[in-house]
């Protein structure tokens, strides 16, 4: 892999911990993208996607109703 693909790995495995993290519920997921160093929503979303198959908001949500069943 290039460090390219790298750096975005491990920025994706933050954004899952990020996400599923009750402390940051009320955090936009715009906010954790920018967090970690993505320039933009879109690129994130794209990235995310194509390591999970679903996009960050769904991630989110299922993580929450797992949570609440």
């Amino acid at each position: 892999r290039n460090f390219a693909v790298f750096v975005n790995a491990r920025r994706i495995e933050a954004a899952k911990a990020l996400l599923t993290d009750p402390a940051n519920a009320r955090q936009t997921v715009a906010a954790i993208a920018y967090e970690l160093g993505f320039g933009s929503l879109g690129p994130f979303n794209r990235a995310f996607k194509a390591a999970t198959g679903v996009t960050p908001t769904e991630f989110r949500k299922a993580a929450t109703d797992v949570g609440n069943a």
